[in-house]
């Protein structure tokens, strides 16, 4: 008895002091966990390509874990390096934005149809109370731009962080189970069927987010590409990544544009854009084209047994954002994928008690 809760107290001891060693790198390395497990079929599929050439053979591992993490690695930075070009490629272009911005705010009242004429006096007196306060509105407009860019830096960091991670789980993975598999407490099937579980349902999650940010982007940026002024690549890169913020999702990119058009005085090309966003993307792609890719990836990837309910992928992303950020779209789905799942085995381990 005493040898069994000394072994207790020093496996909690090593965990515990373990976590606590890296507990900076924690939120890096469980975000990386979850790209290596949804990731690892293509992973194995590189891997048994690479296998067929003798000469590459006793490398394949590697070279097959070099191959997934450059395309990650792609993945996440080309994107965000080519939004900083566009952005920052002409800071003229930039400020001019901003002042007219600020010149169609002071005369905002004057761009109400007849219809909001009730708008009109409630808006000015706002207007000139945001001009009483401006010095203190640039503050807080400043303090937040430099939280802004702090927060960037230290996502560009865990991105570099996750990466690194990311290629050796991947790379060490088969040996990293084949190490605590046996550790864990239950029969083989039943870890067998958990880890199975898991993979599938937080990877059906995965690409389906993947799926609609892609959809969501491709689609606004092909669209605003019909109209001069913009940049659809920057535009569609901005759809896709709000794609993923619940409730307001891609209206932050839209609705400025459409603005922005309505107080140029194209008023038929504000009209258009926002019939074609709302039509397109808060319709047909988050309600149609969700559920087309949400079925298609997981009937191929567990042939139909395993499906979270949308009302809960909706709550774990909202969750998820709240508690952990940006790269909680990953972490919200994955903690309700393991609880589901951990569910699912309880009840198939408890249900010869019940009749």
């Amino acid at each position: 008895m005493e040898n069994k809760l000394f072994v207790r107290f020093m496996i909690f001891s090593a965990l515990g002091l373990t976590v606590w060693l890296f507990l900076p790198f924690l939120k890096s390395f469980f975000i990386a966990f979850l790209l290596a497990i949804v990731i690892s079929p293509l992973y194995h599929y590189v891997e048994i390509k690479i296998c067929r050439y003798e000469r590459f053979r006793k490398m394949a591992s590697l070279i097959a874990a070099g191959i997934v993490t450059l395309s990650l690695s792609l993945l996440l930075f080309v994107p965000i390096a080519m939004f900083l070009f566009y952005l920052f490629d002409q800071p003229s272009n930039v400020m001019a934005i901003i002042r007219s911005l600020g010149d169609k705010i002071d005369t905002l009242s004057s761009y109400l149809p007849t219809f909001l004429g009730w708008l009109k006096e409630p808006l000015e007196n706002l207007i000139l109370l945001g001009k009483a306060h401006k010095d203190e509105i640039i503050a807080t407009l400043a303090a937040w731009l430099g939280s802004g860019v702090q927060t960037f830096m230290a996502m560009l960091t865990e991105m570099a962080m996750i990466v690194v991670f990311f290629f050796f789980l991947t790379w060490y993975g088969r040996s990293l189970k084949l190490f605590l598999l046996p550790i864990i407490p239950l029969s083989r099937t039943l870890k067998r069927g958990f880890f199975s579980d898991m993979m599938t349902t937080t990877a059906v999650v995965f690409y389906t987010l993947g799926g609609v940010m892609i959809a969501q982007g491709v689609a606004f940026g092909i669209f605003i590409a019909f109209f001069e002024g913009y940049n659809p690549f920057l535009l569609g890169f901005m759809t896709g990544v709000a794609a993923i913020i619940p409730v307001v999702g891609t209206a932050l990119v839209w609705v400025p544009v459409a603005l922005h058009e309505y107080f140029e005085g194209n008023i038929m090309n504000a009209l258009i854009i926002a019939f074609y966003s709302w039509a397109m993307m808060a319709f047909f792609i988050d309600n149609i084209v969700k559920l087309v890719i949400l079925n298609f990836v997981n009937r191929k990837l567990s042939d139909g047994k395993s499906r979270i309910n949308e009302f809960m992928i909706f709550f774990a992303i909202v969750g998820g954002l709240a508690t952990f950020g940006f790269w909680g779209f990953i972490i919200g789905p994955a903690i309700v994928a393991f609880t589901l799942t951990t569910l699912r085995m309880l009840r198939k381990t408890n249900r010869k008690f019940y009749p």
